[in-house]
């Protein structure tokens, strides 16, 4: 019945929308990208269709009534970050293929294990510590295999547990790399999107260095993850209140029989481990009196190679380097690796095409226009009606984008107000990355969907309360913290900004 509702609804509040007058100073392309987005959210919502196949609507929707080419709302499909995900994906398979994944869960469950809920907490700490310093999509991706495989142990030998855990513990890894993203600039793109939009638009400004955002960034992720996970695990689900123990003697026995490492499960985690610091290490990396060098910067182009170079380089290697003495197989080939979940990829570049065409038709300025005003607000207001507004603005569209999108206007907005625009730029930026209903919000909330253990009206059920919480947690860390650390000043405006 949901299902049908919101097969017919979709269409009908695309008309509503197109046909309607339109607002004060919307023209005409960002109201029809307003009627496409209504639309598809409507769609993604009840899941009238494969939430994949929703994601194909703008190569139609928007030539259609014009406000793209076929070929420039084709490019985002094949974008930088897809192409991330795709090589990311390739390597999580191969460690699913030689049962890598299974060894490291058995032992993430030996260590954390002794109930569910101290489970989800172990896999939190660990993927939030992991994605503060790597992309929270590249954590997801090597956390993914890690938590099916303890899913599937417990469904082995407690199917209601497993049933019941399987969600939950999807919510675990997507939320925990989306807080750990918060820590430093290196770990999600809005953060760098923010400081080298600063200092593009405010060259007379203190720079703010890798230690100074860190200094902001981990005490919100610090208090974000327990947060999150009394949330998960208390309020959203009732996995907490389960008395139950887990059979540690029966985990032990298991990790027995997997015996010693195999010379392709250390091939595989070699392979892992480089393309983990080779992630983390390809940018330069400010310590305030000094700069730790990428390996990007020895290249003739440094500029030229992004993170998806380093997955698609790994992933190559995989097809290439063979498994090992014995074997006359190569550590992946083509026949497992077709079981990718591809609709995973359509999802995510259709997020990307839905985010393009909101900027390109100017529904972006529109609405980041009717923010304007809130520099006029007491300082504290305009900083929790900007994180509210964000946090539930990237649902619908990528937090890169927003981002960048948001951070001139806001800063034009903080200027003509007369205010510091560290004041709306700050929590703009922290509230892109903490959004957490819709599988389209962020990347990793995609990568966990593509599991199979969780739905559209879940995610958003679940979600919703963790936005609030969250936007609770960034307007007082922003007010209380990051207006000493960066010596924001809530009243008036800095020299800087003068000159």
């Amino acid at each position: 019945m949901r299902r049908r509702l919101g097969l017919l609804s979709g269409p009908i509040v695309l008309l509503a929308v197109a046909f309607a007058p339109a607002p004060a100073g919307m023209d005409r392309n960002a109201q029809l990208t307003a009627a496409i987005t209504l639309m598809m959210a409507v769609w993604w919502l009840t899941e009238a269709v494969p939430v994949a196949v929703t994601g194909l609507v703008p190569l139609v929707g928007f030539p259609v009534v014009g406000v793209m080419s076929a070929a420039d709302i084709a490019a985002p499909y094949a974008s930088q970050t897809n192409m991330l995900f795709l090589g990311g994906l390739i390597i999580a398979t191969a460690i699913e293929r030689w049962g890598l994944h299974r060894r490291i869960a058995l032992n993430t469950v030996a260590k954390f294990g002794r109930t569910p809920s101290t489970l989800v907490l172990g896999f939190m700490v660990g993927t939030a510590c992991v994605s503060a310093w790597i992309s929270n999509s590249a954590t997801t991706m090597m956390m993914l295999p890690i938590a099916m495989a303890v899913i599937q142990y417990f469904r082995e030998t407690d199917a209601e547990l497993g049933n019941t855990l399987a969600p939950i513990l999807m919510l675990a890894v997507a939320y925990s790399a989306t807080i750990g993203g918060l820590a430093t600039i290196v770990s999600t793109p809005p953060n760098a999107v923010f400081v080298g939009a600063f200092r593009q638009l405010f060259p007379q400004a203190p720079e703010i260095g890798f230690l100074q955002w860190m200094l902001v960034g981990v005490p919100i992720a610090a208090i974000m993850i327990p947060l999150a996970w009394f949330y998960l695990v208390r309020i959203a689900t009732k996995l907490g209140r389960r008395k139950i123990r887990v059979d540690m003697a029966s985990i032990h026995s298991q990790l027995e029989g997997l015996g010693k490492l195999s010379g392709a499960e250390l091939r595989v985690l070699i392979v892992f481990c480089i393309t983990a610091a080779l992630w983390m290490f390809r940018r330069d990396i400010n310590l305030g009196s000094a700069t730790l060098h990428g390996w990007a910067s020895w290249l003739p182009m440094p500029s030229a190679v992004g993170d998806s170079t380093v997955a698609m380089t790994m992933a190559l290697a995989l097809f290439v380097l063979p498994a090992g003495k014995g074997s006359k197989d190569r550590l992946l080939d083509w026949e497992t690796a077709v079981r990718l979940p591809w609709g995973v990829i359509v999802l995510l570049g259709g997020g990307f095409a839905l985010a393009e065409a909101i900027r390109v038709s100017g529904l972006a300025e529109w609405l980041g226009g009717n923010l304007a005003w809130v520099g006029d607000a007491p300082p504290l207001l305009s900083i929790a009606m900007i994180a509210l507004a964000i946090s539930f603005a990237t649902e619908i569209t990528t937090n890169t984008a927003i981002t960048t999108i948001m951070m001139p206007i806001l800063a034009s907005s903080a200027v003509a107000s007369g205010s510091d625009p560290l004041l709306l730029m700050v929590p703009c930026t922290l509230a892109a990355s903490l959004c957490f209903m819709m599988p389209s919000g962020t990347a990793p909330n995609a990568i966990v969907f593509s599991g199979g253990e969780l739905t559209v009206p879940l995610m958003a059920r679940v979600g919703v309360g963790l936005n609030l919480i969250a936007v609770i947690v960034v307007t007082a860390m922003t007010y209380f913290v990051a207006v000493p650390v960066f010596d924001i000043q809530v009243s008036g405006q800095p020299a800087w900004v003068i000159d």
